[in-house]
Order: structure tokens, then sequence, then C-alpha cells
């Protein structure tokens, strides 16, 4: 049923519904009238065939005490007014000397010796209904006992007239019932149906033209509102619209808002970035300078400087300006990623021995804070196809904050592993046992220039860029860096770069 008004209006489902529960409470109805009047005529029939044979016993009584059934045409003649007997059958028991004999004596409607030979022999009384006639056996019973017996036989014919005119009186009855129903529905439809299909279109409207001034037709008055169904769905879905509208036009100027305000940011961001951009380049001309001029004042190329302290002091100044052209080297890569200006040169890279460069880096600095450095990197690994200069950029950085954020006497352990799925994924993790970081400093972490003690007289020193640098570098290489960290117990960073690089980028193999 179900399926079958899956695709249809609420106007045929209303009107196949009524007519279809008018039809069959017709046909129901009919059948169940039918079925109890057959019960009964079958019935009535089987006692009329009881009061007939009663009857005839009777009158055979004399017959069958006395022999005198020498015309046997006489004995069933009575039975020409029962137009249902199609069949019957007189047995004389016993002769009046009291011998039984058993046989039969008489038949109707043809009374001669072969149609006698056809009735039935078995003398068993019964009274047995079948599908298409009823028979009937019964004693005829005198003073002195059973002096004989008669059977009927009758046709069904009256009942199968009777089914007749209850077939004709049903489909009768089921037209005029569908026609009743039919106009029902029509009605019904005017009052809801109708209705409904109206907030349907109007919908569809509304949806098809994106305008909230559409309103379905109202219904009623103000008196019916609280009273009618209908009414109310209707005028509350028209307040519906009128609120959606409101909200729609309130959304579309925020929108306008939103990107007057997106616009600015972008611009602005676009400004800093192109300033970053100029400033880094204005600043590394004369910091090279300084750099270069300091080393030669720290080799004393042309000659001895005198004092210690000038080469203390040149000494300062070499790894200040290198420090100064680290940073402004971040800014400049950090700006060049966030304009979409920093591109990538994939070669093969052998694993082990990059990270291993970078140990050998950060080696001193690790030695001077009493932090152990362990590894955990298999043997036998595939080649991971990266930028080299931005991986080892990467887990410097990573490595460089491990240090930076573990006290004297920690340790940082750093593993590589390979997924087993295809595509194949390098994971890096860097475990230390450092200060930590709650959830909320991880995602200050990773803000440009967002430092997690942003003090005046913080302790750890630094620009903040090197983890936002590090989230661009890895995004560009199609990864990812995740954070788990705990203040007091250290922090794990995961590092996950696709073993290939993105479908359709050149890269060099070595």
């Amino acid at each position: 049923m179900a399926k079958l008004f899956k695709n249809t209006s609420i106007k045929q489902r209303l009107t196949s519904l009524i007519m279809s529960i008018s039809f069959i409470s017709v046909v129901l109805t009919t059948l169940a009238i039918s079925v109890v009047g057959v019960v009964h005529m079958k019935q009535n029939i089987l006692n009329e065939l009881n009061v007939s044979a009663s009857i005839v016993g009777a009158s055979n009584k004399a017959a069958l005490n006395f022999d005198t059934y020498k015309k046997p045409g006489d004995s069933l003649g009575i039975l020409s007014e029962y137009k249902s007997v199609i069949r019957a059958c007189l047995y004389d028991y016993k002769t009046t000397t009291g011998e039984i004999i058993n046989k039969g004596v008489a038949s109707y409607p043809t009374d001669n010796e072969d149609e006698i030979k056809k009735c039935p022999t078995d003398l068993e009384p019964r009274q047995i209904i079948g599908e298409d006639r009823i028979q009937l056996l019964k004693p005829i019973l005198d003073e002195g006992g059973v002096i004989g017996y008669i059977y009927f036989e009758s046709t069904l014919e009256q009942i199968d007239s009777y089914i007749q005119k209850q077939i004709t009186i049903a489909v009768t009855v089921a037209m005029f019932a569908l026609g009743v129903s039919y106009l029902l529905a029509i009605n019904l439809q005017k009052t809801i149906s109708h209705p409904i299909l109206n907030l349907a279109d109007t919908a569809r409207q509304v949806s098809k033209h994106k305008d909230y001034s559409i309103r379905a037709t109202p219904l009623g008055n103000a008196e019916e509102e609280d009273k009618n169904e209908l009414v109310i769905l209707t005028n509350s879905f028209n307040d519906m619209l009128t609120e959606i509208g409101a909200r729609n036009q309130q959304l579309k100027q925020q929108n306008v808002e939103l990107e007057k305000a997106r616009d600015k940011a972008e611009s602005a961001n676009r400004a800093k970035s192109q300033f970053l951009a100029n400033i880094s380049h204005e600043l590394r001309t004369p910091l090279n300078a300084i750099i270069g001029f300091s080393s030669i004042l720290m080799n004393q190329l042309f000659g001895a400087l005198g004092d210690q302290k000038y080469l203390e002091y040149a000494k300062d100044i070499n790894e200040s300006g290198a420090h100064l052209l680290d940073i402004i080297n971040d800014i400049l890569d950090l700006s060049k990623a966030e304009a979409g200006k920093l591109s990538l040169e994939y070669v093969e890279v052998h694993v082990g021995k990059a990270i291993n460069k970078c140990i050998t880096i950060l080696s001193e600095r690790a030695a001077k804070n009493q932090i152990t450095i362990t590894t955990d990197i298999p043997k036998m690994l595939p080649p991971l196809m990266v930028d080299r200069l931005r991986f080892i950029q990467i887990v410097l950085n990573i490595l460089s904050n491990a240090i930076k954020f573990t006290p004297q006497g920690g340790k940082v352990h750093i593993a590589i592993s390979t997924t087993e799925a295809q595509p194949v994924n390098f994971i890096i993790s860097v475990q230390d046992t450092g200060i930590g970081m709650s959830q909320e400093d991880i995602n200050k972490a990773f803000q440009s220039f967002g430092q997690v003690d942003s003090g005046l007289n913080r302790k750890y020193e630094g620009t903040g860029l090197g983890l936002p640098l590090t989230k661009k570098l890895m995004e560009l290489h199609q990864g990812t860096i995740t954070i788990e960290s705990h203040v007091g117990k250290g922090t794990l960073v995961t590092l996950t770069f696709p073993a290939l690089p993105p479908e359709g980028v050149e890269y060099k193999v070595d």
C-alpha cells in the first residue's frame, strides 16, 4: 500500500483511501451476510427434509407394517411438492413376521426396480450437508420399533440462486458506495487536501524563487482560528515565512558587512605580508654585512684587535646578527607561505640521514642543557619525496622547541615509522619530558607570533614563528602536525608526511 501511494498526491491518496475503505466495507459486510444466509438456508433445507421425512414416514407406516406397498409410486408421490428433492428412497426394514429384510421398496422421482437399486445400501442414519447437496437418512419408527427408512437427497440450487442474488446486490451497493465515497472525497478535498496542497505549492514556490514574501491563501476568519487546525497551520506557516524573510534580510545585511570586513582583513593581511617581505629583504643586506664584518673581526684577518674584549664583542655581534637573520628568514618564509608564494622542490630524501643531520646541528645545545636525545629509526625505510630544505627546517623547529622547553637532565626521543595501508605515510614523532602545555596553550602556539608565555619577563625567548611556520610547511607538503601535551608531563609532536608528492607534481630522484 505504501509503494502504491508513494508517488501520488495527497488528493489522490485521500480519494483512493476513502473509496477503498467504502468498497472493502461493503464487500466484507455482504460477504458476512451471505455466509450467515447460506448457513441458515442449509439448516432450513435440512429442517424441511426432516419434516418431509416425518410426513412421508407417517403416511407409509401402514404400508410398511402390512406389506401393502404394491404400488410404490404412490408411496413417495407427496414429494412432488418439494422441488429441491432430487432423489428419495423408501426402505422396508422387516416383514409382518418380524424378518429383517432391509430392502428398498420405492424411489422418487422415477419408481422402478432399476432406480431402486441406485438407492444407498448403507442404512446408517445421517444428515450430511455437502458442497452441492444435502443427504438425509432417518428411520421410520412405530410402536414396535424401526419399521423402515426414508432417504432424501436435495440440491442446493436455491442457495446458488441466493448467492447470485447477493453478488448482484453487493455489486450494486458497492458501485453506489464508490459513488458516494467519491463525492465525500471531493468534499473532503475542499476542506482538507486543498489547504494542504495550497501550503505545499506555496512552500514549493518559496523554495524555487527564494522569495519569502509569498504567502499561502488564508483560510476562515479570526473566529475559526482556535477551532480549525488547518486555519492554525496556514496562519502559522505564513507567520513563519514572515519571520524567515526578516531573518533572511538580516543575514544578507550581515553577509554584506562580513564580506566588507573580510575584504579589509585580506587587504590588511596582504599589506602585512608585503610589508614583512619588503622589510625582511631590506634587512637582509645590512645584516649579512654585519655578520660578515663581525666574522672578519673575530678571525682578525687584517691584524690583531688588541684587547680580548674586542673579540668577545665581535662574537656577540656575529651571533646576534645570525640570530636576527634567522628570525627575518622565518618571517619572510611565513609571509610567502601565507601569500601562497612559497613553492616546494620535491626530491628523494633519506629520512634517517636527514634526522641525524638535524640532531648533529642541535647536539651542542642539547649537551649544554644536559638533554639526552634518543632515536628509533628503522634501518630499511623507503625514500620520502619532500622538499629537502623545508623538511630539515620542519624537523629543526620541532627538535629545537623540544630541547628549549625541556629542563636540564631531560630526554627527547625521536621515532620514525610508516603506515602499512596504501598510500604510504611517514610518521615522525618527537616526545620530550619538558614543561608541557594545556590545550589552550597549544592553540595559541599555532598562531603567528603567538607565545604561551608572552610577558616581558618570560623565561623562554623566541618570536613565536616556529610552530606557525612549521604548520604552513606541513600543509604545503599535504601533511599534518598534531600535538598532545600535558602541563608538567611533556609534549608529543607527530608529523605525518605522504611518501609521494601530490599527483602531477614533478620531483627529482638522487
